[in-house]
């Protein structure tokens, strides 16, 4: 198993899976891919050869990764974002726990979650999934803000009840949010 992405060497996702497969001795291992874009239809065809079990995957290859793999299911479908990939009989399945681990996590030890202003800040590849656990949570008032505008608008069509906040506005109006969740690269 492991996780791909650039740069990936901060991932302590080696040291969890790791600690959990020796606990229960199991015969895998688990280690950090550093890729490029090119290299994306090699590591699934990798999983295809079983030569990996399964991978995980992080920024900047969430949406990237799906033209390679034969099929999207569950959240994967409506946040168009992949962060865990198997072999299933003989299809490379695509899915997304990013929703659910963000509301196990934290949103379910919110009250009143549906009256909560959240703000969303950064638009990339985590941020669909981000947007859909808020949804699925019951937050009716989301906004997310990001520096380039066109990937806001993105989002939007996708989520049309989105409130986009200008980046220029951003300082002025963080005071108004119950909730900021950093959805950029900042603090790799």
């Amino acid at each position: 198993f492991g996780i791909i992405g650039k740069p990936i060497n901060h991932s302590l996702s080696p040291v969890l899976h790791n600690y959990w497969f020796e606990k229960y001795g199991l015969d895998a291992s688990y280690s950090v891919i550093e890729a490029e874009d090119k290299d994306l239809k090699n590591i699934i065809n990798k999983i295809r050869n079983h030569e990996l079990t399964g991978i995980n995957v992080t920024l900047p290859f969430k949406q990237k990764i799906i033209n390679q793999i034969d099929e999207i299911i569950n959240d994967a479908e409506l946040t168009g974002s992949v962060n865990t990939i198997l072999l299933d009989k003989k299809k490379i399945i695509g899915e997304n726990t990013d929703v659910f681990g963000l509301q196990a996590a934290y949103l379910k030890e919110m009250d009143n979650c549906n009256f909560k202003n959240t703000l969303v800040i950064g638009a990339g590849g985590v941020s669909p999934s981000i947007i859909l656990a808020l949804q699925k949570s019951g937050i009716k008032k989301i906004s997310v803000t990001n520096r380039t505008n066109e990937k806001c608008i993105f989002l939007k069509k996708k989520f049309n009840f989105l409130n986009i906040l200008p980046w220029d506005n951003l300082k002025k109006e963080i005071k108004n949010f119950d909730i900021i969740i950093n959805a950029t690269s900042l603090g790799l």
